[in-house]
């Protein structure tokens, strides 16, 4: 899924652990980590606290990634820059495009690091 927002940024789902890795390496955080939970959840039975969750890669006109972003059912669970760096002031524009296309709740809590 591409979503068009700000200054030619637009949001892509990960969808497979291969993405996941690239956007691990490219990003110096750990997404791929807990993209690897999220399929053991969604397979196991009972299904895991991470069966439902998504994962979406912000990227710039050139295709950088330049945040990532975990969905819970609910709500923007994780959301974090380069180098788990806040995404929040330079991106709350995009986090709040994406909350209100997948009909999900969202603040600037959603760093972990600033809790």
């Amino acid at each position: 899924m591409f979503l068009s927002t700000v200054e030619g940024r637009y949001w892509v789902e990960l969808i497979d652990q291969a993405t996941a890795d690239w956007e691990s390496f490219r990003m110096n955080h750990a997404v791929a980590k807990y993209f690897a939970k999220h399929i053991t959840d969604r397979r196991a039975i009972p299904r895991g606290d991470f069966a439902d969750v998504r994962f979406f890669s912000l990227r710039d006109r050139n295709a950088e990634p330049v945040s990532t972003a975990m969905i819970q059912p609910k709500r923007i669970d994780v959301g974090v820059a380069y180098a788990n760096r806040s995404p929040f002031p330079n991106f709350m524009e995009d986090y709040s495009i994406l909350a209100r296309h997948l009909r999900v709740a969202f603040d600037t809590r959603c760093y972990p690091y600033g809790r």
